[in-house]
């Protein structure tokens, strides 16, 4: 053990961890130091339809509350640190930005999350679909389940980051698909970034056209502003 202890305080000296942000040294526990941690762009909004999200969402498709964590503006602190979590290969960002939103809502009255998927062969190349992090710990934490089995991504789509949301709908409006699941309740979709609305409001326009009568919110943890 004492070996050990030896071999990881010398990589921690010459390989140190460094905050996604400023770049200076920190535990490895944080993606972030204390100062940029602190300065985190947090939305405090409720659970509810008095928020930017909700208002990006309600002219396309039926919801009844929606939720963000963080603002996301270019350049700052959330993109990157979402950019980490979707393409670096850093899932523990997603566990870690899941506590905090703890803090903020109460999902013990949803029957279920169901996060957006992402197509096979970006699974593959991932190793993970980049929000179950985030989706898992909420769901563990207020005991609720997290609904894979309903969306299915049919279409590997090119990146959306510089359409605007007409392409964007465009691009994707045949990308999912449901399974042959059933749906009663009320559930979350849940997504990383909600920017122009296309990809969420496909998703739900798509699960009420089948299931008409559930009641769907939003969660995602950044939204674009």
């Amino acid at each position: 053990m004492e070996i050990l202890a030896i071999g990881r305080s010398i990589f921690d000296l010459f390989f140190p961890i460094r905050c996604l942000n400023c770049d200076s040294v920190i535990s490895q526990r944080n993606p972030l130091c204390v100062t940029c941690a602190a300065d985190l762009p947090l939305t405090h909004w409720n659970m509810d339809q008095y928020n930017l999200a909700f208002e990006k969402l309600k002219p396309f498709c039926k919801i009844q509350s929606a939720h963000s964590l963080l603002f996301f503006r270019h350049e700052n602190v959330t993109q990157k640190l979402l950019h980490h979590l979707k393409y670096l290969n850093h899932p523990e960002i997603g566990y870690l930005l899941a506590e905090k939103t703890i803090f903020d809502v109460d999902l013990k009255k949803f029957d279920g999350i169901i996060p957006i998927p992402i197509h096979p062969k970006k699974l593959k190349k991932r190793g993970y679909n980049q929000i179950l992090p985030y989706a898992i710990t909420l769901a563990e934490h207020f005991q609720i389940p997290v609904r894979e089995d309903i969306l299915i991504r049919v279409e590997n789509n090119p990146s959306q980051v510089f359409k605007n949301r007409e392409k964007r709908l465009n691009s994707i409006q045949n990308a999912f698909g449901l399974t042959n699941q059933n749906l009663e309740g009320h559930f979350i979709i849940m997504d990383d970034v909600l920017t122009t609305g296309a990809t969420i409001s496909t998703c739900v326009n798509l699960i009420h056209a089948k299931f008409p009568k559930v009641k769907i919110s939003v969660m995602t943890i950044a939204c674009g502003v």
